[in-house]
């Protein structure tokens, strides 16, 4: 039986080791020093280890306690992997709805590309409906989901709802395949809301002054404060319909005479976004700003806050926010550009798609029948 000073003394090697203390029990010690319990027994022919902890967490007395526990185990035939895994599962059962939420936001949602956007929604979600996180998942049922679904349509859109139910609809799918704490979804046959008509907000050119006068800024000078290069995003963002997260996150070396590569979008693809010639004398306007990067405002949230603070709460100017700008910008180039080449621009992967952001007026459209402009 090993003493306290002996373990002590070990010292790591090349290699994870095990020395026995005695009766099946051992203390294993890896390369960095950590130094593990395990018990190794044999049952019905075989092998297995079971980890105690870590030592000093679990001191010599502990382990070898532990150890007499798992014998006891032995000598009735119960498997003591196997006691484990059910007592686990049995913790697993009695999870609450914030457990899991918490689990799935811990565990799934970094995985995600939009993980920051979920984090927020399933951070809101616990606050808003403290009863129902109370609640066993196991007991979390269709009306539920419906009261759920009832009580955020009286507070955001149809459209936020549905992403809303979407998202909920992974946090069950996790509990289903990973935990397999349940054997089916409460959202099963739950219909989700209607939404509204696609927006057809488009921008005048009289609002784009406004915007720009707003800000301080005039497309011929560099805008060197965080709220200035937000104007500049938005004439930048109407020349090539691109995304707020994709502008602030542009870097010269993706940059060339002809086009922005975007490495990574919002679609899990790359995307060339050709430059027309008001487009490039933007970008030479922010050259000698920061060596790496085109814009030091490198946050889409903070660009698009800054957008909502002089637009609607200073120029009160209604229904409009910062991604209606791709809606603008879709339109115009529809104006030279065919529809598959379009798509390649804005990056959309289906031609319905593609139509939500297409919104020309009668009037222009009046103008392309008659040849006009």
């Amino acid at each position: 039986m090993l003493t306290k000073q002996q373990i002590e003394a070990i010292k790591p090697k090349e290699k994870l080791f095990k020395i026995s203390d005695g009766d099946m029990l051992y203390i294993f010690t890896s390369p960095t020093g950590k130094k593990v319990w395990k018990v190794l027994y044999t049952l019905d022919g075989k092998k297995g280890t079971i980890t105690i902890g870590e030592y000093p967490l679990i001191s010599i007395k502990e382990a070898r306690l532990k150890r007499d526990e798992i014998k006891i185990m032995l000598a009735s035939g119960i498997s003591p992997g196997q006691k484990k895994k059910e007592e686990k599962q049995k913790q697993l059962e009695g999870m609450s709805f914030i457990e899991l939420i918490e689990s799935y936001r811990d565990v799934v949602a970094p995985t995600h590309k939009g993980h920051i956007q979920e984090v927020a929604s399933l951070n809101l979600f616990i606050r808003l409906f403290p009863k129902l996180m109370q609640k066993p998942v196991s007991q979390v049922d269709q009306l539920d989901m419906i009261e759920f679904r009832n009580e955020r349509l009286k507070m955001v859109k149809a459209a936020t709802v549905k992403r809303d139910l979407g998202l909920l609809g992974g946090v069950f799918k996790y509990a289903r395949q990973e935990l397999r704490i349940i054997t089916g979804s409460p959202l099963t046959d739950i219909s989700k809301p209607s939404e509204s008509d696609h927006r057809d907000r488009r921008i005048s050119q009289n609002e784009i002054d406004q915007i720009l006068k707003a800000f301080s800024y005039h497309p011929t000078f560099q805008p060197v404060n965080k709220k200035q290069q937000t104007a500049w995003a938005f004439l930048f963002a109407i020349e090539t319909a691109m995304r707020a997260s994709e502008i602030v996150s542009m870097k010269w070396a993706n940059i060339t005479d002809d086009y922005v590569l975007l490495p990574d979008t919002k679609n899990g693809t790359s995307r060339k976004v050709p430059l027309s010639m008001k487009a490039k004398e933007l970008l030479e306007l922010m050259k000698g700003i920061h060596e790496e990067t085109v814009c030091t405002l490198t946050s889409a949230n903070t660009l698009s806050s800054y957008f909502w603070q002089v637009v609607t709460e200073k120029l009160k100017i209604e229904d409009l926010n910062f991604h209606d700008t791709r809606h603008e910008a879709t339109t115009r180039l529809s104006q030279k550009l065919p529809v598959q080449d379009l798509a390649k621009v804005t990056g959309h992967k289906d031609l319905k798609t593609l139509m939500k952001y297409y919104n020309p007026t009668a009037t222009e459209l009046a103008n392309k029948i008659n040849g006009v402009g």
